[in-house]
């Protein structure tokens, strides 16, 4: 089911796609006689990914949490983030925030699967060579950072799988890891607002890529994804015909 055009203000521009082959990031900012001098490190690409399949972008959300994740890797790639990798390793995995890093490092994540985070904690000791920078890093939150590598990687059709861009309110399960280590209590919507703006750029950003969200029961604005020009490329579909017409899985 497509999903048709709503209001937003951001009107991104098309960003066309080219192999990613490293970058120069800031590593060190100094004071020196007034003046801020920035050391910059060119940092190789060493994953090399190459797309196989489809791209599935598992979120935390619960809406996921009666699916199999394991019949995802017969036919694409997987990308989670944060506390995924307690559950499930994925082939692609991010963190963003500090905290989370530092478990993932403790637990050598990334000598397990692809660890991508933000250049700061890629340069800090304890990565150890463990972490891989985000590609052209956009600054999203960390869903979003593997949505937008998907589509870095060459992916073309991307599923977000736990993806609810909802609350379901207090004393209610909204996320799959809350109130464990490194998570806290969350009853706000407003969380969602810039996760959706996040996503809603790379729609248009990316109009040569499908985006497909996979929920039984998602928030009426998923059918507004579209912003300005319907471009197309964004749509729902329920876990069963996910099932059927994605993994060719019947119950």
């Amino acid at each position: 089911m497509p999903l048709n055009s709503g209001h937003l203000e951001l009107n991104p521009k098309e960003i066309k796609w080219e192999k990613y082959k490293g970058e120069t990031v800031t590593t060190k900012t100094i004071l020196r006689k007034g003046k801020r001098i920035h050391e910059t490190e060119f940092f190789e690409d060493k994953v090399n990914a190459v797309p196989k399949g489809n791209a599935y972008i598992i979120g935390n959300g619960p809406s996921r949490k009666d699916f199999d994740l394991t019949t995802l890797k017969e036919s694409g790639q997987t990308y989670g983030c944060n506390a995924l990798y307690r559950d499930f390793m994925p082939d692609f995995i991010f963190s963003v925030d500090a905290k989370m890093t530092t478990e993932m490092v403790n637990a050598k994540v990334g000598k397990q699967t692809i660890h991508y985070a933000p250049s700061l904690e890629v340069n800090r000791k304890h990565a150890k060579g463990m972490i891989h920078l985000i590609p052209n890093n956009p600054h999203f939150i960390s869903g979003n950072q593997a949505i937008w590598t998907a589509t870095v990687h060459g992916h073309k059709n991307i599923y977000l799988i736990g993806f609810d861009f909802q609350e379901y309110g207090k004393d209610q399960l909204n996320n799959m890891y809350q109130d464990t280590e490194n998570y806290g209590e969350r009853h706000s919507d407003t969380i969602f607002d810039g996760w959706l703006r996040q996503f809603r750029q790379m729609i248009k950003q990316r109009p040569y890529c499908n985006f497909t969200v996979v929920h039984d029961s998602p928030p009426q604005y998923l059918n507004y994804l579209q912003t300005g020009t319907d471009l197309k490329n964004t749509f729902l579909m329920s876990y069963k015909d996910f099932n059927e017409k994605v993994l060719g899985r019947t119950a």
